[in-house]
Order: C-alpha cells, then structure tokens, then sequence
C-alpha cells in the first residue's frame, strides 16, 4: 500500500472584505420611473433594482399596488449603492421632484463585498 495524497473536496476559505459605501432608496409614482432611471444613469450609478407594485401608507395616504393595466399608477422603489458623489447628484436631481411631486430617499451607510462591481469602469 502506498502512501497517496487525500484528495479533499473543500475548498480554501476566501476571506471577503467589505467596503463602505452609500445605498440610497427612492419610492417614486410609476410615472416618474423613467426620471428616476435617467438620473440614476447620469449620475454615475453602476447598477440599480428596481421593485414594483409597492404599497404602503405616508403623507398622501395608502398607495395600493399597481391597478388593473395601469403601471403608472402604482409606486415603484429604486435601489442603489454607490459613492458619497454619486449619492449627492441623485439627491440633488430628485429635490426639485419632491418638491412637486409626492416621493421619498432614504440614504444609509452599507458596506459591500466585490467592490469592483460597484466601480464605474475608469475607477476599476
């Protein structure tokens, strides 16, 4: 018999490291989706989720889903992450909207693993 290597079926442990940034959430009237997703883009953000069909009560009373065939009606939240610049410009483009119109950002310090797909490609 003769002494053979183990083969082992795990793998290395890779040690993640997370970097901070900023998320921003933006619920927008459906027909505001496209400003949203415009500035977004021209702000820099590298990637967004979108959800639809939001409910959910505040200053203007309780917003049901989306109604029968109607997309522009419902409420749409926007999700990103990015640096505190591009947080900036998208709270300085949506300030005048929320002016006007009924919305609302949340801004919160998270941190992320992969920090290159956060990254515009110049930064990378």
């Amino acid at each position: 018999m003769t002494d053979q290597p183990q083969e082992t079926t795990e793998s290395p442990k890779r040690q993640h490291r997370l970097h901070p940034l900023k998320k921003i959430e933006i619920i927008v009237r459906g027909e505001k989706e496209k400003f949203v997703q415009d500035l977004l883009e021209e702000c820099g953000a590298t990637g967004y989720t979108v959800h639809r069909d939001i409910a959910g009560r505040g200053a203007h009373g309780f917003h049901e889903g989306r109604l029968l065939f109607n997309d522009r009606a419902g409420l749409v939240m926007f999700f990103a992450v990015g640096d505190d610049e591009m947080i900036d410009c998208v709270m300085d483009g949506l300030t005048p909207l929320f002016e006007k119109s009924s919305g609302v950002m949340f801004v919160s310090n998270t941190q992320v693993v992969r920090l290159e797909k956060f990254l515009e490609e110049d930064e990378k």
